[in-house]
């Protein structure tokens, strides 16, 4: 009996909200690059990107990282974001997290 009244309740709920839309993705550059595509002429597998203000200007930055373990970040800037470089550790070494 409770399953039956569940399954109703979700079958209205499925009538009455609204169709869920999204837009295109939409690719980010940095001048004439992706960002997130390549990294040292090298493709890039599965590149996650987050936003997160590293700098703390209270712009949330662009960090993406890969299946390689590499993490680099495009800052934001008044123009769009600017240029993808590795994100550093505070010893000045490439932050590199190995996923195996």
């Amino acid at each position: 009996m409770l399953r039956a009244t569940l399954l109703g309740a979700c079958a209205i709920l499925a009538v009455a909200l609204p169709a869920q839309t999204f837009e295109a993705p939409v690719r980010l550059q940095s001048g004439e690059s992706f960002l997130g595509s390549t990294l040292n002429k090298r493709d890039r597998l599965y590149p996650s990107p987050a936003l997160h203000d590293i700098d703390g200007d209270g712009k949330a930055d662009l960090v993406i990282g890969d299946l390689f373990g590499n993490l680099t970040v495009a800052k934001r800037t008044k123009d769009g974001w600017g240029t993808e470089e590795p994100l550093k550790a505070t010893d000045g070494k490439p932050l590199k997290f190995n996923n195996w």
